[in-house]
């Protein structure tokens, strides 16, 4: 999730913030485009800083995760490898390299091997000195030459090739080694990541629920083994509650954001807590235990005996409610900045009437912002055109349409999740 956060101010966040994006509402939410937060001051804030939840950031490679301690294990080996290739450069030219211009080529060989890669595994700035070391230094180990009898060549010859076996030989080991630890340290990695991929499937399962007065269906698809999208549903004393939350960015720092809240969630709701206090008391909660740069967008419904339903929504997209007996789509939100921006804020909640038949869609921007080749998003639009063209099937049959829909329209980038409510 590409998001924009704004600064914390001596002011007061007040509950009736507007998100002006690029000159027009967006829902509330917070995208990738310079954001500003208008506030009852009339004081604008500018936003301070800018929130990069790339999947380059959380895919940085693994490369750049290894300690430059074992990565000189790996970067020895290179230069072994292919250090080789002097003393072979120098049998194809019949020992015409002095000496000295022999272990200069050796050296030089490896060491243009090892800024290459570094400059592709490592840090790419390593690349301008790449390039100016093999230009730079070859020309002295191109042009230090000399004849020599062929007497001499084949002292050198065996000279060679001993250098080159031993340089491969030495080469091989140091990168055995390096495969070997880390091979160990990454199987140890995942399988941790098997293990809490098993936890986030326990934490958000596929919602398949029904009863008297709600028929429910909800899938999370993480793009990673552990995702930060959230789906639950929970009967209280005087209604049933249903949610959909999204943390900012995937993989584990996420997932584990998203059980806190989900923990705080049913802490709250078996305390009898209202909506207002459960999105108040969470955002309190996490401001503090989050990371600096993570926060949490949530759409909250709860279906109340007579006939209505209580929503809120913080910095989440609309939920999606479909009549019957119509074919337009109404779209319920409340403009709130996200759970954990600050602690202080005052959430508002709504509410609308429901009857039989009536459909409820709430769904994270995983699939809004899903984008094809030409960089078009597959937005609500198509999501409410294929709800529209299966409202009559069972919910799973809905939510299949949408998820091969989306498939063939673009590659998966960001968890999708939705979760689909009929009333009975």
């Amino acid at each position: 999730m590409h998001q924009h956060l704004a600064e914390k101010t001596s002011d007061r966040l007040v509950a009736d913030v507007v998100w002006e994006i690029s000159g027009r509402m967006n829902y509330g939410t917070v995208s990738d485009v310079d954001t500003q937060c208008t506030f009852k001051t009339n004081k604008t804030i500018s936003i301070g800083e800018r929130l990069h939840f790339t999947k380059f950031k959380y895919r940085m490679g693994f490369w750049r995760y290894v300690p430059w301690s074992r990565y000189a294990i790996f970067a020895g080996a290179i230069f072994f490898l292919f250090s080789g290739v002097g003393f072979i450069t120098d049998l194809v030219s019949k020992g015409s390299l002095t000496d000295t211009g022999l272990f200069v080529n050796v050296l030089y060989a490896g060491l243009v091997a090892v800024l290459y890669v570094a400059s592709f595994t490592k840090s790419i700035k390593f690349l301008p000195l790449a390039i100016l070391f093999q230009f730079g230094v070859g020309m002295f180990a191109w042009n230090a030459t000399h004849s020599m009898t062929p007497v001499e060549f084949q002292s050198r010859a065996a000279f060679d090739g001993y250098g080159t076996l031993a340089s491969l030989i030495v080469g091989y080991v140091l990168l055995i080694v390096f495969i070997t630890r880390e091979g160990i340290k990454n199987f140890r990695y995942r399988t941790e990541m098997i293990l809490a991929q098993d936890l986030h499937s326990n934490l958000v399962p596929v919602v398949d629920s029904k009863n008297s007065s709600f028929e429910l269906y909800g899938v999370a698809k993480p793009t990673e083994e552990v995702g930060g999208d959230l789906i639950d549903f929970v009967d209280t004393h005087d209604g049933t509650v249903c949610y959909i939350a999204d943390v900012s960015g995937h993989g584990v720092a996420a997932g584990a954001m998203m059980g806190m809240f989900k923990s705080a969630v049913h802490v709250l709701l078996d305390a009898n807590n209202p909506i207002k206090s459960i999105l108040g008391e969470t955002t309190k909660t996490l401001h503090h235990l989050r990371k600096r740069d993570m926060f949490l967008t949530c759409a909250f419904l709860k279906f109340n005996s007579n006939r209505t339903v209580e929503f809120s929504t913080a910095g989440h997209l609309p939920i999606l409610k479909l009549r019957d007996n119509s074919d337009v789509f109404e779209e319920m939100v409340i403009k709130q900045i996200p759970i954990g921006v600050t602690d202080d804020f005052v959430y508002k909640t709504d509410s609308v009437e429901f009857d039989k038949g009536d459909l409820f869609v709430l769904l994270t921007d995983g699939i809004t912002e899903t984008s094809n080749r030409a960089k078009e998003e597959f937005g609500l639009q198509n999501v409410k055109d294929t709800i529209l063209a299966h409202r009559k099937e069972a919910l799973i049959d809905i939510y299949q349409n949408i998820d091969e829909r989306v498939s063939q329209f673009g590659k998966q980038k960001d968890d999708q999740t939705i979760l689909l409510i009929r009333c009975r």
